[in-house]
Order: C-alpha cells, then structure tokens, then sequence
C-alpha cells in the first residue's frame, strides 16, 4: 500500500477545523503522541493529552474559529486566527498560531495573543 504524506498546512486546518467544531477527539488525531509541546500566554503543556483537557473550557465558549492568512514553510505553518467566544457577548480577539508538523502529525504549538481580557477574568474572581 502507498501511502501519500498529507501536507503540513492540510495537517494544521483538519487540526483547527476539529477545534472550530468542539471535537477534542478529532484534534487529537492531529497530534503526535509523545514528545508534544503548546505554549501560549496563558498555558504550557508537554502532553497533548492534557493540552486538549484544558481546551475543553475553550470548545465550550469558542463561537467561531476564521482563517485569516496562512502561511508555510517545510513543516511550519502559521495561521492569523480570528477566534469568537462567548463569555459576556461574543468577542473576537486576532490570535497567531505557529505549528510544526512531522510525519503527519503536529509535533508543537506555539500561540499568540493578547492575554489582558483573560487575566481581567480571572483576576475579577481572584485576591486583591
């Protein structure tokens, strides 16, 4: 059997269009099963497993995940997102998400974003 290698940027757009659609079972095919790495403001986890654990509070306020650009290169792709939550009314904040996929399946996530709206969140119910 030949089996033909999807493309990094294919790999990444299955992996977000399983996020856009709150299937955390889905996305987790995208991701390798061992040596997986997320980084972003608020998060740093070396276990995809509990990478998409803690997604599950996002899929359950996430309204809308739009491309805005993309670009590749080799086994890098990086995604402009324009990410729609419902917390007190819908809200959309421009995110950059950086990936590195091998053999298939996405290896690193590294996200940017602005974290002010979220730190304000939770430091409402926080000490003062």
């Amino acid at each position: 059997m030949n089996l033909t290698p999807i493309e990094p940027t294919a790999v990444v757009e299955g992996y977000l269009d399983a996020l856009a659609a709150r299937d955390t079972a889905g996305a987790r095919r995208y991701l390798v099963d061992n040596g997986f790495e997320y980084r972003s403001p608020i998060g740093h986890f070396q276990s995809a497993d509990e990478f998409l654990d803690n997604m599950g509070g996002v899929a359950a306020i996430l309204h809308n995940l739009g491309i805005v650009h993309r670009f590749a290169q080799d086994d890098v792709v990086c995604h402009v997102l324009d990410v729609t939550v419902n917390m007190t009314g819908h809200q959309t904040q421009r995110v950059v998400q950086l990936a590195r996929v091998r053999d298939g399946r996405i290896v690193r996530l590294e996200v940017i974003f602005d974290a002010s709206e979220f730190s304000r969140m939770i430091g409402a119910g926080g000490e003062s």
